[in-house]
């Protein structure tokens, strides 16, 4: 899969490039290829484009050793999805510099402005070169090749912005770019998805086989997507409960539903195969299935769950709480969270690194919310590397998968010692309603509801 790490330094840009620079013999791991580096203009980061295999790989290998040996201040980490490299067409204008455009675009347009981009007549000084949707800040990437930025503006004005669904653009100048690996192994990795002609032509694949064989890989990963109502999060909690068995493939299973106070959203998380079979929901179900006017997508990096004791008392609320770190610090700041002595009663649930708004994220159960700010307050400001977080209660959450297989994720993912010692432990206490029985009962039918 591939992915966009953005890089903050805690000094200035230049010394970063340096860093860089001098180490990127030294960023190659099993399972991770570097692809390129760059820098824009206006921006406070360095992205690198990275092919992996799992997403853990990015913490576990890559970010693990480039946080020691860079100052980085934070970091976040975009999925890059469906991605498209068109060949620059024969007699293009010389010596064109390169920029970057950020699309904000509807949801129910998502699949129509990429095709209506991709279709566009493009004069000779200006060229598209890649397209992806990010579902991060912005919806859709785009990389192209202009004369200058007052071309490219006029062209985005004039053309780009008028594609229906598309609500805003940005344009950001890439002032340096550098390759990370062979240029031979970059061009094997953008011919899984290189088209046989430049963009504004008929085209296809040029190696479907390839890009069928991308799309086949199995990353399985846990993906936060955040859901932003047309009208109201009631509204749209009741269209959640209604559609969800018809969200469910075998390569993508909506897990859970849960709704934060004070937020403006509410969050699904998916299990899914890869992220290209989840981009494929996110452009084709969602939007379809939910009144939503915007998506924002979280890989879940090494989630890990929590059982609690068979006796505990049963008045308990759920709260999540959100970790801003050092990331030089993430693997001690989240060993010492697993291992805090929480006091009675409060129970971790679950903890994820996110890498995106946040870097960790905790689900916590506990009787009231005085405790867990009492508990936050105390504990965490004392950990080295945490730089600031935020508690906020849960409104509600809800299984939205059948019960067997909401407990075949818990098992690949539950943590080693409740496994070893699942007997002390309630397996029963979450999600005691069979959302499928109760879906059955209020009209679903059998076969929406299979597994």
């Amino acid at each position: 899969m591939l992915l966009c790490l953005r890089l903050y330094p805690k000094g200035g840009l230049g010394e970063l490039w340096k860093l860089i620079e001098a180490e990127k013999r030294n960023l190659f791991w099993e399972g991770v290829t570097p692809l390129f580096a760059q820098q824009m203009e206006g921006r406070e980061y360095i992205g690198i484009n990275l092919d992996v295999q799992k997403p853990e790989y990015i913490l576990s290998v890559f970010l693990k050793n480039i946080a020691t040996m860079i100052a980085v201040d934070k970091t976040k980490t975009i999925p890059l999805i469906h991605p498209m490299f068109f060949p620059l067409p024969k007699g293009h204008a010389k010596s064109l510099q390169r920029f970057q455009v950020f699309l904000r675009v509807h949801p129910e347009k998502y699949e129509e402005v990429r095709s209506k981009i991709v279709e566009l007549e493009y004069p000779r000084d200006i060229v598209l070169t890649y397209l992806s949707f990010s579902f991060g800040d912005d919806d859709v990437i785009l990389s192209m090749l202009a004369r200058n930025r007052e071309v490219l503006a006029r062209f985005v004005s004039e053309s780009v912005r008028r594609v229906e669904g598309v609500e805003a653009a940005e344009i950001a100048h890439v002032v340096r770019l550098v390759p990370l690996c062979p240029q031979s192994q970059l061009e094997a990795c953008n011919s899984r998805f290189l088209c046989s002609a430049p963009a504004g032509r008929p085209s296809k694949l040029r190696n479907p086989t390839a890009y069928a064989k991308y799309r086949a890989e199995r990353s399985k990963s846990t993906v936060i997507v955040r859901l932003f109502p047309k009208r109201g999060l009631e509204e749209l909690w009741t269209e959640i409960e209604k559609s969800a068995p018809k969200l469910e493939t075998k390569d993508v299973v909506p897990l859970y539903a849960s709704q934060q106070e004070a937020k403006g959203w509410v969050a699904i998380i998916f299990e899914t195969s890869n992220f290209e079979a989840l981009g494929s929901t996110i452009t084709n179900k969602l939007p379809k299935m939910l009144s939503i006017c915007k998506t924002r997508t979280i890989p879940m990096v090494e989630p890990t769950y929590f059982l609690l004791p068979k006796k505990h008392p049963r008045n308990l609320q759920r709260y999540l709480v959100s970790i801003r770190a050092e990331p030089t610090k993430f693997h001690s700041i989240y060993s010492q969270l697993i291992s805090y002595s929480y006091p009675s009663p409060m129970f971790l649930t679950y903890i994820t690194y996110t890498l995106g708004d946040d870097d960790i994220l905790l689900s916590i159960l506990t009787d009231c919310y005085e405790r867990i700010e009492e508990v936050t307050k105390k504990a965490f400001t004392l950990i080295d590397g945490v730089k600031s977080y935020d508690v906020s209660s849960q409104v509600r959450t809800k299984r939205l998968t059948s019960k067997r297989r909401w407990e075949e994720h818990l098992s690949h993912f539950l943590s080693s010692y409740d496994r070893m010692h699942e007997r002390e432990f309630d397996r029963s206490f979450e999600w005691p309603e069979d959302f499928y029985e109760r879906a059955a009962l209020t009209g679903a039918f059998r076969h929406d509801l299979e597994d």
